[in-house]
């Protein structure tokens, strides 16, 4: 129950379970990929440092990369072909039909469709606000906007593993 702890306890109860999330599929991986180099087979790196990502674009071609390439090959691709009529609006559609369709296959719960449901909405916006963004890189040092997009990636990538985390909506919200 969420409201037996105070909010320092909480919030490093966010970013521990973010470096766990991390260190499980990570090391999980890597058990793979290593038993496999025994026998000569090379299998594909799947992480390649998601949280130092700046933006969630970044982060999903850096998380999980077989479920990423999956998700894109199998979902996103078909989908937004089939829509392609629709001009921006089938690349918006298709990346937030994706990910709450990934959140589900990580659960038949609310929780999961909320996480899908924030991945898909931050892509969309990344989606629809690039050109704004990148005008916005230029009136910044780049070492300081890149730190600026770094940070933020990464708690939006921890307020998003509540959800992932979480038994239930109403824990999730207590939690925050």
């Amino acid at each position: 129950e969420p409201t037996y702890y105070a909010s320092i306890e909480l919030i490093m109860g966010i970013v521990l379970f973010t470096i766990q999330i991390y260190a499980d599929f990570s090391g999980y991986t890597n058990i793979a990929r290593g038993t496999a180099k025994m026998f000569g087979i090379n299998i594909m790196e799947n992480f390649e440092q998601p949280y130092f990502s700046q933006s969630l674009t970044e982060f999903w071609r850096r998380w999980h990369i077989s479920l990423s390439t999956y998700l894109k090959d199998y979902l996103y691709t078909p989908l937004a072909i089939s829509t392609r009529q629709w001009g921006m609006i089938s690349i918006t559609f298709s990346l937030f039909v994706t990910f709450v369709l990934a959140g589900l296959w990580h659960g038949a719960g609310w929780t999961f469709i909320i996480f899908g449901a924030l991945h898909g909405g931050a892509l969309v916006y990344e989606a629809l606000s690039r050109k704004f963004r990148k005008k916005l890189n230029r009136n910044f040092p780049p070492y300081l906007y890149n730190m600026f997009c770094m940070l933020l990636a990464f708690v939006y990538v921890m307020f998003t593993f509540v959800f992932f985390r979480a038994d239930t909506v109403n824990d999730s919200f207590l939690i925050m």
